[in-house]
């Protein structure tokens, strides 16, 4: 019971947040999120641990999503500044949120209200496992190959169009399996 609350305050918080457009507003949500996370009771390296996940995450997003579009507003004369600030503060307000929620909340147990629901973390969770082990195989043996010698940059283009190539295979494979075994369940719509 204590998971579906959490749960549905998770739910609230992040419909919350997303109707936030002030940046100070949500500089002030984060400001409270970083207070949550080194007020729970955990250890001090797994609290370091959910706030470098998060702002790792958001780097990535601002990188490939938020600099872009204020560069490009720059050369058309379109100061996006605020919006910069206000979109980089909400996806990090929500990535907090997401991880200081998995950290006190069992999504499992949360879901366990729908059996559709649970079915699909299960399998989500699972095939997540598998593609992170596949991963520390690909970069084990990427370092065990390049060990001893300077990593030459022709090497990791390869590595990481090798990687991206068998991911994409993988997850059309893994799709196409998903479905058959749903449909001959009977979860399918035509």
């Amino acid at each position: 019971m204590k998971d579906k609350i959490l749960l549905s305050i998770y739910l609230s918080f992040l419909v919350l947040v997303s109707l936030v457009h002030s940046y100070e507003w949500l500089l002030g949500i984060l400001f409270l999120l970083c207070l949550t996370v080194f007020l729970l009771p955990l250890k001090k390296r797994e609290k370091i641990k959910i706030l470098k996940r998060s702002f790792f995450s958001v780097f990535f997003f601002s990188v490939l999503v938020s600099v872009p579009y204020t560069i490009v507003g720059l050369f058309i004369g379109d100061n996006r500044f605020d919006y910069f600030l206000m979109i980089n503060t909400r996806t990090l307000d929500l990535t907090l949120l997401t991880f200081v929620f998995l950290e006190v909340m069992n999504p499992f147990k949360a879901l366990d209200f729908s059996k559709n629901l649970s079915l699909l973390l299960v399998i989500t969770s699972s095939y997540a496992l598998v593609y992170n082990k596949a991963l520390k195989d690909f970069k084990d043996a990427f370092k065990s190959r390049s060990a001893g010698s300077r990593i030459r940059g022709e090497d990791f283009k390869h590595y990481l169009t090798r990687l991206v190539v068998y991911f994409f295979d993988k997850s059309k494979e893994t799709s196409e399996d998903i479905y058959m075994a749903m449909k001959s369940r009977g979860f399918y719509y035509d």
